[in-house]
Order: structure tokens, then sequence, then C-alpha cells
């Protein structure tokens, strides 16, 4: 991969930590308060994703390249096996500004994006949904920014 577009991601995954440090408050009273009782959860998965960026922001290119692979982050598009009847589907996992039913754009926000932030290829889940449960397999994950970020 080019050194632009790894410099491209490196920036977006940095704009993307301070956001979190500088703009978690503001993004709390207009998302978050309306999740009531999960507001720990929120709080616990933000801080675990903040640890992670620091982490992969912290390696070389190289290692950044790989680990945009190995771990569900917020532009993401994660291929999931339903394990009952072999149905594979994709989601990508972004911000609530940027949710997309049609495209399968779901917020990390959602159940279904909460369960997939930060699982790694292989990982099984249950997937909790308003119409139920569903056993899935991660299949594959690509880090789906990879050009200019607006």
């Amino acid at each position: 991969m080019s050194h632009s577009i790894m410099s491209g991601t490196r920036k977006h995954l940095i704009s993307q930590l301070v956001f979190f440090d500088e703009q978690y408050s503001i993004f709390y009273d207009q998302y978050v308060r309306e999740y009531g009782r999960d507001k720990q959860v929120i709080d616990s998965l933000v801080q675990r994703y903040k640890e992670t960026l620091e982490k992969l922001l912290a390696g070389d290119d190289d290692a950044l390249l790989q680990s945009l692979h190995g771990i569900t982050l917020l532009g993401s598009s994660v291929k999931v096996l339903f394990e009952v009847d072999g149905y594979e589907e994709s989601f990508t996992v972004v911000y609530p500004t940027d949710i997309d039913p049609d495209n399968n754009r779901i917020s990390f926000l959602s159940p279904i994006g909460r369960q997939l932030l930060l699982a790694g290829p292989e990982d099984s889940i249950v997937l909790e949904s308003p119409v139920g449960s569903s056993h899935v397999r991660i299949k594959e994950i690509r880090f789906t920014y990879m050009g200019g970020f607006s």
C-alpha cells in the first residue's frame, strides 16, 4: 500500500482518537444519553477503543496495515457468517451520524455495532438485535477508509 494512503489512514485514526478525547462530552450529550442504563457499557467501549487506537498508532505502517485486517475499527467493513444457515453479510461500523441502513452502515452504538467493534477475524459472537439472537463468526475485516478525510 502506498505511503500516502497509510499516512492518510494514520491521520484518520488520529482524528478519531482526538475526537473521543476532546469531543466525547458533546458526543455523549447528543447520542449516549438516550441509552440511559447502557452508559457504563458505552463508556467502557469508548475507553477500550481509545486504548486500542493508541496501541495501533504506536506501531509502524506495516504493523498498522496488518492491524487494519485484524480488528474492527470505526470505518471497518466486517463480513460475518451466520452459523445457522451459512449466510454471509457485511456491516460497516460507523459513527451515529454516518449510518445508512440500506448499505449496512451501522452505528457503533447500536446493539450489533457494539458487538462488532474491536472484534477480530474468526471471533464467534452472538449478535443481539431487536429481532433476536444470531450466532455468527467473523470471516473478514477490511478497513474501508483508504483516502481523504473530511
